[in-house]
């Protein structure tokens, strides 16, 4: 009796990988007893890319890969920057998107790495963070902030695509990331919501 659920959620696991198409199957994985979801991390790219490429003010140039973190070339406003980063909670709710994005490493204006330099080390270290956290609201456009440590993307999702607004009309997904070597860890609460929601998104229609 008490195997029963586990194999009823193992089977729901296995139909749902079943379900993906075909271009899908190598870019998910799941770890049943971890409760959580892989995504490769070419698959996080082309998300981010439809999220981010609705971001006024916010042209994603480049996106590279390493083990640790995504190095994000940007142009916001004009200003051209440098960012090394990589997701740390997810929030799809009522049609629009929460990203928490740590930046654990670099950070750079890139037509200035002295002056880059210089303010980076100041909000690291604490010194005149109010002042540079009110420069930032100043600079970054409507649905972005960051506190020297979390860069906050904010906004709502679009109409059609993998993450469709009507996916997270009704419903909510709420998850902390994992940035891994393979790929980005997802996991939440909600489980099996979590399969049933990605399923949506990522399978047809």
């Amino acid at each position: 009796m008490a195997g029963q659920p586990w194999t009823e959620m193992l089977d729901g696991v296995l139909a749902w990988a079943r379900a993906l198409p075909a271009g899908l199957s190598n870019q998910v994985a799941v770890d049943v007893s971890g409760r959580r979801v892989r995504l490769s991390h070419a698959r996080v790219e082309a998300l981010s890319r439809g999220v981010l490429g609705r971001v006024k003010g916010l042209t994603l140039r480049s996106w590279d890969i390493t083990a640790s973190v995504y190095d994000l070339r940007l142009d916001v406003r004009g200003w051209k920057l440098r960012v090394e980063t990589t997701p740390q909670r997810v929030e799809l709710a009522g049609g629009r998107y929460t990203l928490w994005l740590a930046t654990p490493g670099r950070v750079e204006l890139e037509e200035s790495p002295g002056a880059s330099s210089l303010l980076m080390g100041a909000l690291r270290t604490g010194a005149g963070k109010a002042a540079l956290q009110a420069l930032a609201r100043k600079l970054l456009p409507p649905g972005l902030a960051w506190d020297g440590q979390v860069l906050r993307v904010e906004g709502a999702l679009p109409k059609e695509g993998a993450l469709a607004a009507r996916l997270f009309e009704s419903s909510s997904l709420r998850m902390t990331a994992e940035h891994a070597p393979e790929g980005l860890w997802l996991s939440a609460e909600e489980w099996p919501g979590l399969l049933d929601l990605l399923q949506a998104a990522l399978g047809p229609g």
